[in-house]
């Protein structure tokens, strides 16, 4: 029985609130990889749910794409959290959304469409955590992400924290 895995974790694009160039952290996507080709080979992961708000799903989502090629089974599921995001899908390019990623399939939870714009992200962090059982997560603060991750492993979902222990 397959299983499904998505990614969780702060936007290290802003620093105390504040916008900065993307700096990926280093080794990061490198842990990232391996991780997920943990997970494919080891526990059975053929469905990765990915977003892309913020440095950390941007770099886990490109990592996804580039462990799809050496794993063409595994599928690439875009988790969409605002209507913004759902503007991007073209009629005729309806696997190709927000800045022309690839992807198997996207979905738009119920709550996103009818929430109030902030809480979209709310809502499709929880529409994640219901349904995954692995969580590839950076938290290297206690932030809303870290929360969610907490949730996650009280509803039995596995969490593999990848930020350093501060």
């Amino acid at each position: 029985m397959s299983k499904t895995c998505a990614f969780l974790g702060n936007d290290y694009d802003k620093i105390c609130g504040k916008p900065c160039w993307h700096r990926t952290p280093e080794g990061l996507k490198e842990r990232i990889k391996a991780e997920i080709i943990n997970l494919i080979e080891n526990e059975d992961v053929t469905e990765f749910l990915v977003g892309e708000l913020g440095g950390y799903e941007k770099d886990a989502y490109d990592t996804v794409l580039e462990v799809q090629k050496d794993y063409p089974n595994i599928r690439i599921i875009l988790v969409i959290s605002k209507i913004t995001e759902l503007h991007e899908v073209g009629e005729c390019d309806a696997h190709y959304v927000h800045q022309r990623r690839p992807c198997d399939d996207w979905i738009y939870p119920d709550k996103c469409a009818t929430g109030y714009r902030r809480l979209c992200i709310v809502y499709r962090n929880r529409y994640i955590i219901e349904n995954t059982d692995f969580i590839i997560a950076y938290n290297e603060y206690h932030g809303k992400a870290y929360e969610f991750c907490k949730q996650a492993k009280g509803k039995g979902v596995k969490v593999i924290e990848l930020a350093e222990e501060n």
